[in-house]
């Protein structure tokens, strides 16, 4: 006759023990999970941010390389006098801040001549500028660069001034460009000798996201402005 033992289950504590254990072990997985969703998503606004401000630097660093360019640039090679007054690129146009002055300490705002139509001359077109400007209303700021064909004015209300940053997205909390940063060549020819100036224009963009503050970046950049016979 076989001996039949009743099999032992586990008690009541020993299955509440494995719950909390349990629970333990799937809170922490949650908790896990959402900060790397939370640190994943934060990467992809910052790269966004990131990405809208580079571009509107992208285009003012290359519109600043080209302020005042002329279509007679090659006529300055070996000659020392090409950009004076009655030279064959000579112009009369500088980059100026928002006061119209010739830019040197920080201004938010710079407009610059520029020969577009390549006849050799850049005072008849209309030149090209960025500045900041704020919506009365919301305080959120932006990058706005002029397209007209007039000379531009950093005042102006023209919708000749278009935003290149999105306000929806992102908030440009700061502007600053300063063209005071230069330094001197000499350079040594058979009738004399001939200094050349050429100019550093250093700019600076402050943003922050629309929805998320805490997210912020501050692009900066520094180019030389080419045409430096005009300065």
């Amino acid at each position: 006759m076989k001996n039949f033992h009743r099999q032992a289950g586990i008690t009541l504590i020993e299955t509440m023990i494995g719950l909390a254990l349990s629970l333990i072990v799937t809170t922490s997985m949650i908790g896990l999970m959402g900060n790397s969703m939370g640190a994943a998503s934060r990467i992809i606004k910052m790269s966004q941010l990131t990405d809208e401000m580079r571009n509107s630097m992208s285009m003012m660093s290359r519109d600043i390389r080209r302020a005042n360019y002329n279509a007679n640039n090659i006529y300055c090679y070996a000659n020392s006098d090409c950009g004076i007054a009655g030279g064959p690129a000579a112009q009369s146009s500088d980059i100026l801040d928002s006061a119209g002055n010739v830019l040197s300490a920080d201004t938010s705002c710079f407009v610059f001549g520029l020969d577009r139509d390549y006849d050799g001359n850049a005072n008849n077109d209309g030149g090209g500028g960025f500045r900041r400007v704020a919506d009365a209303t919301s305080g959120v700021g932006r990058i706005e660069m002029w397209v007209g064909t007039t000379v531009p004015v950093c005042g102006s209300t023209s919708g000749d001034w278009i935003a290149v940053t999105d306000p929806d997205f992102v908030d440009i909390t700061g502007f600053r460009v300063n063209g005071g940063d230069s330094f001197e060549n000499t350079l040594e020819q058979t009738s004399g000798t001939l200094t050349q100036r050429v100019r550093y224009v250093e700019m600076e963009i402050n943003g922050e996201l629309i929805l998320d503050g805490t997210i912020a970046r501050t692009i900066q950049d520094k180019v030389i402005v080419r045409n430096h016979f005009f300065l």
